[in-house]
């Protein structure tokens, strides 16, 4: 058990945030920010909360963690129905712009933003479209494409049948996805699911495509992966190779595996935690 503040915040177009603040004793200007994955929530992965926060608090680094409105599968506001299954991606801007105001309210200069899994690719947009200069560093951990992971969880034959039915109902905001395919609306499936949309901000499945989002990013990155990730199409050494190859303006680049973790990085969370701590000393 650890000492925490649980906290909420309001988004831009008023949407109640909840989430934890992990204050050290002795502050320093410099908090992480924790963004968790698709359908997790900020109370999700609680061994993996205790070591890196606690790794941040010996450190004299804050450290917090909020759902998005991507948290759980769905969930209803007022205005709509939001969660993992139904979420508009480009809106997670103004939940990653809410948790770094409220960063700053709380005295915190020196922004780390650290993504897992989809929250990665939430991560690296933010940076991508605000170019917020009180992100300091950013921290990618198991940034695998959704493209991939979900044609490696279905099969290719049950993806592509998936994506041309999401095709045909995405005009139709309200359209589900049939049950086999998980509870997403149409257009959110199509979102995680085609190339090119707006969250296809790690394309390595195609060595074609430009990542626009990573290229343009200045400040220092690390990336760091399980080298048992479920999701992986490649080893972990080329999966890290082709994030630097795209990488070309930041001024420190920081790749590392941790070995035997998952895509959870589950039991290997003390290994994570001091990866983390190292990265960001490193950069």
């Amino acid at each position: 058990m650890i000492p925490i503040h649980l906290t909420h915040i309001k988004t831009p177009d008023n949407i109640s945030l909840e989430g934890i603040a992990i204050l050290p004793q002795r502050k320093k200007k410099t908090v992480l920010i924790w963004i968790h994955g698709l359908s997790s929530r900020f109370s999700s992965g609680q061994k993996m909360t205790q070591e890196v926060s606690s790794a941040c608090k010996r450190a004299r680094i804050g450290y917090f963690k909020f759902n998005t409105r991507g948290h759980d599968v769905a969930f209803r506001t007022k205005q709509k129905m939001i969660g993992g299954g139904f979420e508009r991606f480009d809106e997670c801007v103004d939940d990653i712009r809410a948790m770094i105001r409220f960063a700053r309210k709380c005295g915190f200069t020196d922004i780390i933003l650290a993504g897992h899994s989809t929250g990665a690719n939430k991560a690296l947009y933010y940076c991508y479209k605000t170019k917020d200069k009180s992100v300091k560093k950013l921290i990618l951990l198991g940034a695998i494409s959704d493209i991939v992971a979900f044609q490696k969880e279905m099969g290719m034959k049950k993806f592509v049948k998936a994506c041309t039915i999401a095709n045909r109902l995405r005009k139709n905001p309200h359209a589900l996805m049939p049950p086999q395919y998980g509870l997403f609306s149409a257009r959110r499936f199509w979102s995680l699911c085609h190339t090119g949309e707006k969250e296809d901000t790690f394309p390595y499945y195609d060595n074609k495509r430009k990542w626009n989002a990573l290229e343009s990013v200045r400040i220092p990155i690390a990336v760091i992966i399980g080298s048992r990730d479920q999701y992986l199409d490649r080893t972990p050494s080329d999966y890290l190779a082709a994030f630097k190859r795209h990488a070309p303006l930041t001024k420190n680049f920081h790749g590392t595996t941790i070995t035997g973790a998952n895509h959870g990085f589950r039991r290997r969370e003390k290994e994570l935690a001091k990866e983390i701590i190292k990265s960001i000393n490193g950069l």
